[in-house]
């Protein structure tokens, strides 16, 4: 089945899922890497909200991606947009459509710039 909404896709994604782990006969949590470079697509909106005594914005953040993708609320989501800007999520809700995931996203650590060499290579 082709995904119609794969040409929108414009960020990279790397997904991490917390995880038991035994180490030393003891129980431990570890953030595993379930995918990595896959294409996503971030989608940012504010809005404004007018409440008392002081109005405030209110953002709302987004994720898509393909139906194939292994993703579940909870996973660590690092996006790096197509300008090089990574923006670290939590996912929450997840909805499932016929061709791609639809996630509701908080930013949970501070977006870091990317630069790209000549080559054509993420630099961190």
């Amino acid at each position: 089945m082709i995904n119609p909404y794969a040409v929108m896709y414009d960020a990279r994604m790397t997904v991490r899922r917390w995880q038991d782990a035994e180490k030393d006969g003891f129980t431990t949590h570890e953030a595993i890497e379930v995918c990595s470079d896959r294409p996503c697509r971030y989608s940012s909106s504010g809005q404004a909200v007018v409440g008392a005594p002081n109005p405030s914005i209110q953002n709302r953040h987004t994720l898509f991606c393909g139906i194939e993708e292994d993703v579940k609320e909870g996973d660590e989501v690092v996006a790096t947009l197509r300008a090089g800007k990574q923006v670290t999520l939590k996912l929450g809700e997840c909805h499932p459509y016929t061709y791609q995931w639809q996630c509701v996203a908080v930013i949970t650590g501070e977006t870091k710039p990317c630069a790209i060499s000549s080559a054509g290579n993420w630099l961190r």
